[in-house]
């Protein structure tokens, strides 16, 4: 008889090098690296933008490496506090930005989701379909097993009236006789 803790060993082993190969599939994925891409250049566009607008302004921003970690602390939502928009414009790229990191992260999470948990999906999918088509396939039968059962039904019906007739006859012929 197998060890119970062998056996959550190797399904345990088994489920993590599952997820590392998904993991290191999910680096091969074109959705990946173009959402990767538009994030970053995002990023820079708006570290850019909001350099333009706080630079002179703001203490805080004096080089544009410091309006790129102001725009990483901001799309990531840890936002440190060190460095803050202190004119109107700059807070409106803020808030531009805060908009993109939420979408960019939700679209991460559906990626990796979809890595992670896209081939369960497929497979009970198809587990489904195989299952509707045998419930279908039993509706089915069990509806023409109703209709046979209703056919024999009726014919019993029919041959209970054909003898109940019968045995009212008889009776009738035996009450005439006894009188």
């Amino acid at each position: 008889m197998l060890n119970p803790k062998f056996i959550i060993e190797v399904n345990l082993r088994s489920s993590i090098n599952i997820f590392f190969e998904r993991f290191i599939y999910l680096f091969k994925t074109v959705p990946f690296w173009v959402i990767t891409f538009l994030g970053n250049s995002g990023v820079l566009i708006f570290a850019y933008t909001f350099f333009h607008f706080e630079n002179g302004h703001n203490p805080n921003v004096t080089t544009i490496s410091d309006s790129i970690w102001w725009a990483f602390t901001t799309i990531t939502t840890v936002g440190y506090g060190d460095v803050t928009p202190v004119t109107f414009s700059g807070r409106v790229v803020a808030v531009f930005l805060m908009i993109l990191g939420t979408g960019l992260f939700a679209t991460y999470t559906a990626i990796f989701a979809n890595v992670m948990l896209g081939r369960e999906f497929l497979t009970i999918g198809h587990r489904v379909k195989v299952l509707k088509k045998n419930v279908e396939g039993m509706q089915t039968s069990l509806h023409r097993e109703d209709l046979m059962i209703e056919r024999e039904l009726a014919r019993i019906n029919k041959t209970l009236n054909c003898i109940n007739d019968r045995l009212t006859s008889l009776e009738e012929e035996n009450n005439g006789e006894e009188e």
